[in-house]
């Protein structure tokens, strides 16, 4: 199993998005590959190589996922009620080959 990181963007209101909130996490914690899901914190603004990041959207979440493949995993989360309703502005699915932390086995064996 590979691990991946998924990025949802969310409409700037998602006043009617979290009228699903539940149905979207029951949906997610019944997937047995999950690793964690959540959204960023409004109203705290990080900083990347000292630069303010205002150009990210407010609205977004990470969601960390173990899955055979990309295909695999964007076929899944095609059935996340929030994707389904439309709520999802934008959905980055990206391999991720964690090097240290829990979720690596054995990190005396990892390339990087």
């Amino acid at each position: 199993m590979a691990i991946f990181a998924i990025h949802y963007t969310y409409p700037d209101d998602n006043t009617e998005m979290l009228t699903i909130r539940p149905e979207h996490r029951e949906w997610l914690t019944g997937l047995p590959g999950l690793l964690v899901a959540g959204m960023y914190q409004d109203g705290i603004d990080e900083v990347s190589e000292g630069e303010p990041t205002d150009q990210e959207p407010a609205n977004a979440a990470l969601i960390v996922y173990s899955g055979e493949s990309v295909e695999d995993v964007t076929q899944t989360f095609d059935q996340d009620p929030y994707w389904l309703g439309g709520y999802i502005l934008r959905r980055v699915v990206r391999g991720w080959d964690p090097q240290l932390g829990p979720w690596v086995a054995d990190p005396t064996n990892s390339p990087g």
